[in-house]
């Protein structure tokens, strides 16, 4: 008696596998591209903030250089530890201009869900990136100051690590 059993599956010569694996290569090649590839950032820029506690006076500044006119994602970037003790992060946001214009912005960041589960990516240090605007933004080139305050009612924010600024070119 035989203990085990083998089953072949019957190999069809008349089919073309070698071009049906190449499209498969192909499919896969183009889809995991087109969902993996953000485009690259013009500037980034993070900001450690002194033992891992924010100071609601101390703003923290970025200076970012455009190269070019265009369509822009402007996000910021926050991590924090899991110690952090809210569920959202306000930020006063002030960006000044090449000529000298100003705006200025209030951001709610919500860093956890209603259940305390986290919305940033990560173990102990959670990192996430708030889009500012849903839309591209069309920026001219040249120099552009951001400021960024934290506008929470703790003085002292504990468990922000960085504090950062994206600037994506929108192709």
């Amino acid at each position: 008696m035989r203990d085990h059993f083998f089953i072949i599956a019957p190999y069809d010569r008349n089919k073309n596998t070698p071009k049906t694996m190449k499209k498969i290569i192909l499919f896969l090649f183009l889809f995991s591209h087109l969902f993996s590839c953000k485009e690259k950032a013009v500037y980034e820029s993070f900001e450690s903030l002194e033992g891992e506690e924010w100071q609601v006076g101390h703003p923290v500044l970025f200076v970012a250089e455009i190269p070019e006119k265009g369509d822009y994602d402007i996000s910021l970037g926050i991590r924090h530890t899991t110690d952090y003790e809210m569920a959202n992060l306000w930020c006063f946001l002030r960006v000044t201009d090449v000529v000298g214009n100003g705006w200025k912005d209030s951001v709610d960041i919500r860093l956890a869900e209603p259940d305390g589960r986290w919305v940033g990516t990560g173990h102990s240090l959670k990192m996430l990136e708030y889009p500012l605007s849903i839309l591209p933004m069309p920026v001219e080139a040249g120099k552009y100051t951001f400021t960024v305050v934290q506008g929470m009612r703790t003085q002292v924010l504990k468990g922000i690590k960085d504090v950062g600024l994206i600037i994506r070119r929108k192709e």
